[in-house]
């Protein structure tokens, strides 16, 4: 099947908006990168208020390690904006910018978020040398497998099919990792190998949760107690300071009473902090979560577990498309290719719940469990994200999927090299996520992203065709 002598423009694909070009580039396409801006904020809220705190039950009731927990559950839940993107890609958008995507997203995983991680996890965070080994090894084989798949710029129906049957031999693997990590412990005593199970802090958080909820009036009613004793005891003058539930602050004299509600006209006529900016901000999606999703962290719904987790990745998917059509206009407003703006802008965006996620572990301690996660989001991204779709399109149009760069093949290509590095990077700074080791892995993410755009924008040769004629 030959290919066209040019890419089909992803605009092209997408509802119309309010705009035309010329009023976008007078000054219109602000609007598009502010709701771009406002979808990426709105990615974080659903991470860190939805995703993270059910997967922390999900993992807990099926006592998954950490390391496993990340590489499956919280990977193939926060790449779920890359699966919508090459859902995108490949029935709406009918181009490159799902496979760019991808790549872009498998390279800032490797290199950004582990990076992010060490950089921000407030301590030195040790690391086993098993699931980076693990992870890391399946991960080539699917960079190889992707690599053999779009060599050719044709992807059949069987080649979709062995990349998901792939994935689904990974999932086998993490079943029984129990069995092949002792095996590979006893076979390899030279690297570091101990760290704390997920499932006991979890026990410990969820414990926490449930005396939160139950000891709530106790406490209460212990204060109005504390209080009242406070107030008749015999022993107490007059002159004594007043319990903190009065309006008096210690060293104030009577005169300068302050009454609660007159801090309210105060910080009317006062400048707004950024917090309250924020707030304000992201009310409307903070609304919209709440009467949609129900918050598992609160006592009534911890065993809403699982539909917080379904309906958060709903949520990511949907937060996803709409930051995809902001960006995909902005760069075709600007004369950017897609598949530019797929390694670049969308890649980081739909990558924001991976950075969040592992972030957090990381700062709890759970190294493994953030590397984990960045690496087999790849390998979801790779096998699951594009594999799928794939195999969707060519039941679905009884035809293959054409990949219309070739510089993605070369950006595939290096991807290897990421992989190579974060392992020899990691040997060498001592199995540890440290400040060093954070600024390496920056550096390397720059340079990378670099050569893939270079590639897509042919400074090394023609690899990538020019963009159709647009009718948008």
């Amino acid at each position: 099947m030959a290919l066209p002598n040019c890419t089909p423009p992803a605009v092209n694909q997408f509802p119309n908006d309010l705009f035309t070009q010329e009023e976008r580039q007078n000054g219109a396409i602000v609007i598009h990168v502010l709701v771009a801006i406002y979808m990426f904020l709105g990615l974080s809220v659903v991470c860190d208020d939805y995703f993270v705190p059910s997967l922390e039950f999900i993992s807990e009731a099926l006592h998954l390690q950490t390391d496993v927990a990340g590489a499956t559950f919280m990977a193939a839940g926060s790449s779920a904006p890359e699966l919508a993107t090459s859902l995108i890609g490949v029935f709406v958008a009918k181009n490159d910018i799902g496979l760019g995507t991808v790549v872009g997203s498998a390279v800032y995983n490797i290199l950004f978020v582990i990076g992010v991680c060490a950089l921000f996890a407030g301590t030195v965070v040790h690391l086993n040398w098993w699931p980076l080994f693990r992870d890391c090894t399946c991960y080539t084989l699917s960079v190889i497998a992707l690599l053999i798949v779009i060599i050719d710029e044709i992807v059949t129906w069987y080649e979709a099919l062995v990349l998901v049957f792939l994935y689904l031999l990974y999932i086998l693997i993490m079943y029984f990792n129990p069995v092949f990590e002792k095996w590979a412990l006893n076979f390899c005593t030279c690297f570091p190998s101990s760290s704390p199970t997920l499932t006991s802090k979890l026990s410990d958080e969820i414990k926490v949760y449930d005396k939160l909820s139950s000891k709530g009036v106790a406490d209460e009613d212990a204060a109005k107690t504390s209080n009242e004793d406070t107030e008749s005891s015999p022993s107490k003058g007059l002159s004594e300071t007043p319990s903190s539930n009065t309006c008096w602050t210690t060293n104030m004299p009577p005169t300068e009473v302050t009454h609660p509600k007159a801090s309210h006209p105060k910080w009317m006529l006062s400048w707004p902090s950024w917090k309250q900016v924020k707030w304000i901000i992201l009310l409307p999606i903070v609304f919209i979560l709440y009467i949609t999703i129900p918050d598992c962290r609160k006592s009534r719904f911890q065993r809403c577990y699982l539909l917080t987790f379904l309906m958060s990745i709903v949520w990511l998917s949907v937060f996803s498309f709409l930051m995809v059509w902001m960006i995909t206009v902005t760069g075709y407003t600007l004369g950017i290719p897609d598949t530019v703006m797929g390694l670049t802008f969308v890649a980081f965006g739909v990558s924001v719940p991976d950075a969040i996620a592992s972030l957090i572990v990381a700062r709890e301690g759970y190294g493994d469990m953030a590397i984990s996660n960045a690496v087999g989001s790849n390998i979801f991204d790779i096998l699951l994200c594009m594999g799928f779709p794939w195999l969707l399109s060519t039941l679905f149009y009884q035809r293959d999927v054409l990949v219309y760069s070739e510089g993605l093949t070369y950006s595939v290509v290096t991807l290897l090299t990421t992989v190579l590095f974060l392992v020899l990077a990691t040997h060498i700074n001592g199995w540890k996520l440290s400040i060093r080791y954070g600024i390496s892995l920056m550096i390397v993410y720059v340079f990378f992203t670099a050569l893939s755009v270079s590639y897509e924008l042919n400074f090394f040769g023609y690899m990538h065709p020019q963009m159709c004629d647009v009718v948008y």
